[in-house]
């Protein structure tokens, strides 16, 4: 309890410095996967994180996850260097109750151990706005979103025709090239915007070089597009077509566990996704919004041991939707909808393989009795193929005091989530029982309640608590080799709370600093810390422009303790804390024309040994430079 209070305290004596990616201290005022539809942030209850394109150049983000860091609430684990499996939670939530969208499409990969998606195929290349909506948000996007929605759009390309070309090279024997091109014709009408990129690195052991002959390197490449394409018709009816490729090969080491290299191990790797949408907007003299949607999502892993194929899985999706938006007036909004998706996975111990339909049916009612005071309130029906129906509930609240720059708000919802097809029937490495048909779904209710305070112009911050139930959670609780079947539903109700400190602050012009702290404390009903949450994360950010933005300098400081995990070089295992660490970030950039950008980052820049995963490797001391030309 002393450890709580004094990491509580901590967060707030924080918060009144400096505080980070908060979206309402942000320029932009709308969001919208809160509420399926833009809204003003002054009317949203939830707690919601804006990255923009601005944020991804200046900390030279390669990866998603890298950035993703930056914002309260959120943990990323990694098994070893790029390509090896990498993860994204939220609030303590597993990792498959995070939702993500890549333009819309649900890409998480139903043949994955509990259907989460792998964000080490997913490089920032073209992406234009990152939302990160923390707390369950069930009620519109279904059971895999208890932790929260991750949504990355690519930005619709308009006016002259814009090319960019950018390289770059540095440890590990890295480099990366690629390009992008984006415009708009016949006065915008129709809009264009596609990103070409390949990624090369030697990479270093994922079993962890600190232990005696782990010294084989774990290479990684990566080829992937993804693009946007708009037309306006007419006054009345909008189409997109977006997509996403990317193919490649990741090594890693298995033998029995993260403590021996395996030369020339690992996957290689096929995903590409699209959504075709049509939007019929300015209905009912303007009062009525449709979009209706169908989208597909394919995932395909091959593994290799040297010239062996040694197991394969695919998982495929198939997803339709209709979307409604009423706008009775501004102050009462009723978003609604009804989507359908199949879910299926084979692997070569499966070959028929397996599937599954969910139907969901929401609706949501946005209302402001007063002017200060924003509400809203939602419900979901979900018909799913081996479950059969559950409903779900939402309800949120702002309220803002215009005098003191204060705004309060707060959130209650309920979820529901099946188990995956590979906890029910999956099979994997020479063991056919891993999956267990008897499985229960989970059941949830989280809470959130906190502030946002605008001190000044440029002092803003915010304080949230948070707290999530879950009955029936699933977990991995058997060992290979032996009888199945390996996951279980862990008896009791596991709890997930904390506080989550975010804001910004400009002490002068070109200036930001951004903090962002979470508090959490995950534990099962016997009061058992789970694993895999850190119990405090800190990240800061300072970002300086100079010379008349020319050249920037970014700084980035993360700071993580007191995580869990658990040993396997003994049997059955034994939990160990991976302690405390801090890895700092350096970068600049500096145009030497109006069109040509050269940069350079040193990462981990005082060389912090270190781990997120027990046994796994981290990148040491590494530096990168590189350049962007636009044409």
């Amino acid at each position: 309890m002393a450890l709580r209070l004094r990491s509580i305290t901590l967060a707030l004596l924080l918060s009144s410095v400096a505080v980070p990616a908060t979206a309402d201290s942000r320029p932009e005022t709308v969001v919208v996967s809160a509420t399926r539809t833009p809204t003003d942030l002054s009317k949203i209850g939830s707690e919601v994180s804006v990255i923009t394109a601005t944020d991804i150049r200046q900390q030279q983000t390669v990866f998603v996850t890298d950035i993703l860091q930056t914002t309260p609430g959120l943990t990323v684990n990694q098994s070893g260097p790029r390509g090896t499996n990498s993860s994204v939670q939220l609030r303590g939530a597993p990792t498959n109750e995070t939702f993500v969208l890549l333009d819309g499409v649900e890409v998480s990969d139903p043949s994955r151990t509990q259907s989460a998606f792998d964000f080490s195929e997913l490089t920032a290349s073209g992406i234009d706005r990152i939302e990160i909506l923390r707390g369950s948000q069930s009620v519109l996007y279904g059971g895999d979103a208890v932790g929260g929605v991750i949504s990355i759009d690519t930005a619709r390309g308009r006016a002259d025709l814009d090319v960019l070309g950018f390289g770059e090279g540095g440890s590990y024997d890295t480099y990366m090239v690629g390009g992008r091109i984006q415009g708009g014709l016949d006065n915008d009408r129709f809009g264009y915007n596609a990103t070409l990129q390949y990624l090369n690195t030697g990479g270093f052991s994922a079993a962890d070089s600190n232990l005696p002959g782990n010294t084989e390197p774990d290479g990684y490449r990566n080829l992937s597009s993804n693009g946007r394409f708009d037309f306006s018709v007419n006054d009345m009816i909008d189409l997109k077509l977006v997509y996403r490729y990317a193919d490649g090969k990741a090594n890693f080491d298995f033998c029995g566990g993260p403590f021996c290299d395996a030369p020339n191990y690992g996957d290689y790797f096929t995903q590409y996704s699209g959504r075709f949408s049509a939007n019929l907007h300015n209905l009912l003299n303007g009062m009525l919004e449709i979009e209706a949607g169908a989208q597909l999502a394919h995932n395909e892993r091959t593994n290799f041991d040297g010239a062996l194929s040694d197991y394969y899985y695919k998982g495929d999706r198939d997803k339709y939707d209709l979307k409604g938006v009423l706008t009775l007036n501004p102050d009462n909004i009723v978003v609604f909808g009804v989507e359908t998706k199949r879910d299926s996975s084979r692997s070569d111990t499966d070959l028929t393989g397996h599937h599954i339909r969910d139907t969901g049916f929401y609706a949501e009612y946005e209302v402001t009795p007063i002017e200060a005071l924003s509400l809203t309130f939602g419900a979901r029906l979900d018909d799913n193929g081996l479950f059969g129906t559950h409903a779900t509930y939402r309800a949120t609240a702002a309220y803002n005091i215009g005098s003191t720059g204060t705004k309060l708000k707060g959130s209650y919802a309920t979820g529901f989530r099946p188990p995956s097809l590979f906890e029910l029937f999956g099979a994997c490495c020479g063991d056919p029982n891993l999956g267990n048909p008897a499985l229960k779904p989970e059941i949830s209710r989280s809470f959130d309640a906190g502030f946002d305070q605008n001190v000044t112009d440029n002092l803003t911050f915010g304080v949230t608590y948070f707290r999530l139930e879950a009955a029936n959670l699933i977990e991995f609780g058997g060992v290979f080799g032996t009888p199945g079947p390996h996951y279980f539903n862990v008896p009791g109700t596991t709890v997930s709370n904390g506080v989550e400190v975010s804001g910004d602050w400009a002490p002068i012009d070109d200036l930001t600093l951004n903090l962002a702290y979470t508090y959490n404390y995950a534990r099962d009903a016997t009061g058992v810390r789970l694993q895999h949450r850190p119990e405090s994360v800190l990240n800061f950010n300072a970002n300086y422009v100079l010379l008349g933005d020319k050249a920037n300098v970014n700084l980035n400081v993360r700071y993580t303790s007191n995580t869990l995990d658990t040993d396997f070089s003994v049997f059955p295992g034994s939990i160990v804390n991976l302690g405390s660490y801090a890895v700092v970030n350096l970068g600049g950039s500096y145009k030497i024309l109006d069109n040509v950008e050269v940069y350079a980052r040193a990462e981990n820049l005082f060389d912090q040994k270190y781990e997120t995963a027990f046994g796994y490797g981290t990148a040491q001391l590494s530096g990168y430079g590189g350049i962007r030309v636009s044409l």
